[in-house]
């Protein structure tokens, strides 16, 4: 009797555990398509992005021909347009530092800044560089044509002068031109296996497509977008500003249409939306709102509204950030502030709902 009555308790306690309700509940709380998820991310957004860019590099190259082939202040104003082109195509794909874009740090092939002109100039002279090398880290990418196209002189026709009187000008902006297409392509031919990889790759582990991607995403916007656009120019991160640290630094009307649109494209990717259309698929904003459907707080759309502000803030400055900082420096501290709020709401809140871990060390302190 004794042994059948304890039998029934053993039996019935499993039945307890097994049937445990908040149990069940925590298990079955996150059903939502991960793979559709990665399958819109990749197919819609980032191999698009990809692709769209490698176009806008191939035009700038041909622009870049052109120019050192006969230089004329009137194919510099062209090389400088398609500069611009390229930039903008550029903070559509910065975010997607995943596969082998951080195999060979690409965007650190791409986009430091400030550049380095003391060492691109000592380059020129020795005529003895390789820009894959990491030696030449701030002589590369966007930010030197930068130097290359707009720097040399506040006329355009000295610029155009460098070139027509030593050719080692022209044998180094090439360099450049070529070093970054060549990169791109091994990038978007990567993509065509990656991809596969990436949308099975769906488990909830630091070394997941899921996990990783949407940690580079807000990696991006705290250091990429956040830090280096506006908050280190603002002297957020130093005792004074430093003006000479801004995004398109040569060019100097550009910064804000540069953060601007890599807002446009944070915003973008957390929406969903195909690259240049009006479609939008599974989301971190559509994952949100999945997980968050019994709750009064809605993230997502907390998330959206801040980006309003943010970009509403933004447009409050002066085409030149260094005009900004230099006369009302305020209102680049403003901009930061509203960026800041996306990058707690993201970095915490988001992270937390989707039980994702950051995976990179942050040293500033938020």
């Amino acid at each position: 009797m004794f042994k059948n009555y304890y039998y029934f308790i053993f039996i019935l306690s499993l039945c307890f555990i097994a049937c445990d309700p908040d149990e069940s509940m925590e298990q079955n709380e996150d059903l939502y398509d991960r793979a559709g998820l990665l399958t819109n991310w990749a197919d819609n957004i980032i191999i698009p992005a990809y692709d769209s860019f490698y176009n806008s590099l191939i035009d700038l190259n041909g622009k870049v021909m052109d120019f050192t082939q006969t230089p004329s202040t009137l194919l510099l104003n062209e090389l400088s347009d398609a500069w611009l082109i390229a930039y903008k195509d550029w903070q559509h794909v910065e975010m997607f530092d995943i596969g082998l874009a951080e195999v060979i740090n690409y965007k650190g092939k791409m986009n430091i800044y400030p550049t380095d002109s003391e060492l691109i100039e000592q380059n020129i002279i020795d005529g003895d560089y390789d820009l894959s090398n990491n030696n030449n880290f701030d002589t590369r990418g966007f930010p030197a044509m930068d130097y290359m196209i707009h720097g040399l002189s506040d006329d355009p026709q000295i610029i155009v002068d460098y070139y027509l009187s030593n050719p080692a000008y022209t044998t180094y902006l090439v360099s450049i031109i070529d070093q970054m297409v060549n990169d791109t392509d091994l990038i978007v031919q990567d993509w065509d296996s990656f991809r596969i990889d990436f949308i099975s790759s769906t488990d909830n582990t630091a070394t997941s497509a899921m996990n990783k991607m949407t940690n580079d995403f807000i990696y991006y916007f705290e250091k990429g977008l956040r830090a280096n656009k506006i908050g280190i120019p603002a002297g957020i991160f130093s005792n004074d500003p430093i003006p000479t640290a801004v995004e398109g630094f040569y060019k100097q009307d550009v910064s804000k249409e540069l953060a601007l649109e890599a807002l446009l494209a944070t915003q973008n990717f957390f929406k969903g939306k195909y690259f240049n259309s009006e479609i939008f698929g599974a989301s971190l904003e559509s994952y949100l709102s999945y997980l968050d459907v019994s709750s009064s707080n809605d993230l997502a759309e907390n998330i959206l509204l801040q980006f309003i502000v943010a970009q509403n803030q933004l447009n409050q400055l002066s085409d030149n950030f260094i005009n900004q900082i230099e006369t009302n420096n305020m209102e680049m501290l403003l901009a930061y502030d509203a960026i800041q709020q996306l990058v707690v709401a993201f970095k915490v809140d988001m992270l937390q709902s989707l039980s994702i871990s950051v995976d990179y060390v942050d040293a500033d302190g938020d």
